[in-house]
This record gives structure tokens, sequence and C-alpha cells, in this order.
């Protein structure tokens, strides 16, 4: 896969690499997420308007994550093995 970085530079990326940023932000994702809301339940009772700003704050982690994780993972499955018979003749 290809990786356009700057309009003049582009990077191409082996697909094991690319599985494994794609784990590492999933992770990355996962974490941030749970600490936000963690933290979203410590200050329920500073007030509802503190919560809300940390409740905002875990849907663009989340949604800021998704769309770079749907960058970096691989467009299309690969594709599956598939058995030919070989002629004995040949």
């Amino acid at each position: 896969m290809k990786v356009r970085i700057l309009p003049y530079v582009t990077v191409e990326v082996d697909d094991r690499v690319r599985r494994r940023l794609r784990v590492a932000g999933e992770r990355l994702r996962i974490n941030l997420h749970g600490y936000l809301r963690s933290a979203a339940d410590d200050v329920d009772a500073a007030g509802d308007r503190v919560r809300g700003i940390c409740d905002r704050a875990v849907n663009r982690v989340d949604s800021a994550a998704a769309t770079v994780n749907d960058r970096i993972g691989p467009a299309e499955p690969a594709p599956r093995p598939t058995l030919r018979l070989v002629d004995e003749a040949s």
C-alpha cells in the first residue's frame, strides 16, 4: 500500500507493518477511551457540564482513531488460496 505523506512524498508500507500499526492504533483508542470515560465518571460530581465535555472528548477521540485505523487497515482482504488440479499426463 502506498501512503501519501506530502504532495511529493509517497511511502510504500508492507502489509505486516500495516497490521501492526492498526493493532497499536486500536490499543491506543481503547486505552484513551477508557481513561476519558474514567475521568468523566470522576468529574460526575463536579457537574453535568464537565461530564458533557468529557463525553464529547471521548466521542472525538474515538472517531478520530477509528478513521486513522480505517485508513491504515487493509482496503481489501487477502485473496484466499485456491487449489488447482494438476494433470498427471503433463
